[in-house]
C-alpha cells in the first residue's frame, strides 16, 4: 500500500512519462509501478520503544532529536581506539555530539598498513541516569529504519571528564572502550 505522500508522486511521475513517446512512457510506468510496490505506509504514531529513546519519528515519518544539555560532558568531539571482538586490526571512531542532541559517527578499519573505511552515520544521542544511548537515523547518507535495533547503540559511561570518557557496552558480556576529547574539527587520520 502505497502511502498518501507516495502517491501524488506516482501520479506526476505518470503524467510527465505519458507526455513523452510512448516507448519511454512503457517503460516510465513499469518503473513507477515497482516504485509504487516498494512504498510503505508510516505508522500514525511512533512506538513507545523509538520514543522513549534518542530519536522519535513524528506522523510525517521525520525524525526529531531531542536537545542535550549544553554543559553535558559528553558534547565534544571523541576519538577511539579499539580492537572489537572477532576482528582483525584496530577500529578507529571520531564521535561528534552536539547539544542538539544531534551526532555523527565516523568509523574506519586499520589492519597493518591498510585502512579501510567502514561507516559514516549520523543521527540523535542522549544521556540519561549514566546511559548514554546513539540512535543512527542515516547510514552513509541513506535513510535506515530506527525500528531496528542494529541502528541503537547504548553505553554505560563508566567515567567521564574534560579529556577522558570511558564506556562499556550496555548488555551482558559488554566490551569497554575509551574514548579522548579532540578539537571540534578533528577528523579520521
Amino acid at each position: 500500500m502505497a502511502t498518501r505522500l507516495a502517491v501524488p508522486r506516482i501520479q506526476k511521475v505518470l503524467n510527465v512519462l505519458m507526455s513523452r513517446p510512448l516507448t519511454h512512457a512503457v517503460l516510465g510506468a513499469c518503473a513507477a509501478l515497482a516504485l509504487a510496490g516498494c512504498a510503505v505506509k508510516k505508522p500514525a504514531a511512533p512506538p513507545a520503544s523509538a520514543a522513549s529513546g534518542a530519536a522519535s519519528a513524528n506522523a510525517a515519518g521525520v525524525i526529531a532529536c531531542q536537545a542535550q544539555e549544553a554543559s553535558s560532558p559528553l558534547v565534544g568531539t571523541w576519538y577511539a581506539v579499539s580492537t572489537p571482538r572477532g576482528m582483525a586490526g584496530q577500529m578507529q571512531t571520531v564521535t561528534v555530539l552536539k547539544p542538539d542532541g544531534t551526532m555523527s559517527y565516523e568509523s574506519q578499519l586499520k589492519v597493518g598498513k591498510r585502512v579501510r573505511p567502514a561507516l559514516r552515520e549520523t543521527g540523535c544521542w542522549t544521556y540519561t541516569n549514566g546511559i548514554y544511548t546513539m540512535q543512527t537515523t542515516r547510514s552513509n547518507g541513506e535513510p535506515v529504519d530506527i525500528e531496528d535495533p542494529i541502528y541503537r547503540n547504548r553505553y554505560r559511561v563508566e567515567r567521564v571528564d574534560a579529556q577522558r570518557m570511558t564506556l562499556r557496552e550496555d548488555i551482558k558480556g559488554g566490551q569497554s572502550s575509551s574514548a579522548k576529547k579532540m578539537a571540534p574539527n578533528y577528523r579520521l587520520p
